[in-house]
């Protein structure tokens, strides 16, 4: 009967320290993407050319619908600040790097071919987290906020042709 009622102890414990959690934070990310330049005109004429997503959100077609909240419990409050990064898992091939996959906020411009880099917003996929942006947590409840990200795919000349993934990772965290 004692270990019954020490597992039931430690379970009841585990359990409380989660219901007096001050602040809660989440990310929704709506869709996978997909480059399918067999769908497109490919080779390009010109080099680097850039290229849409052929397959992404139905919510945003150059890209993803990311959603960040925080709901805030109580009067004592954890953090003041939630942080969202993104860093990419590596290369596609020996000869497509992670580079040559750019995110912006939603709305961003297609680059003109021939322009490189992109310019605008944009902004390179790495192996290293990169803040996408800081918002500050105030006020009682759950808070949202929805934040389309476009992506692009600059298309070089030495590009291998196959089928290749990578992994995008999303962190939100607060301070």
């Amino acid at each position: 009967m004692r270990p019954m009622g020490k597992s039931i102890f430690i379970l009841i414990f585990l359990s409380a320290s989660l219901l007096f959690s001050r602040t809660r934070i989440m990310v929704i990310i709506d869709s996978d993407v997909e480059f399918d330049l067999y769908q497109v005109i490919y080779p390009p004429s010109v080099f680097p050319t850039y290229y849409r997503p052929t397959q992404a959100s139905g919510f945003n077609p150059n890209g993803i619908l990311l959603t960040v909240g925080y709901q805030r419990i109580g009067n004592l409050h954890d953090i003041s600040n939630v942080y969202v990064s993104t860093r990419g898992s590596g290369s596609f091939s020996a000869s497509i790097a992670l580079d040559q996959l750019y995110f912006a906020p939603g709305g961003e411009p297609l680059p003109p071919a021939g322009v490189d880099p992109p310019g605008g917003n944009w902004r390179a996929f790495s192996i290293l987290y990169q803040e996408i942006e800081c918002l500050e947590v105030s006020g009682p409840g759950l808070k949202r906020f929805e934040r389309p990200q476009d992506y692009i795919f600059k298309a070089e000349s030495d590009d291998e042709s196959g089928d290749q993934s990578i992994t995008l990772y999303y962190r939100v965290y607060g301070l």
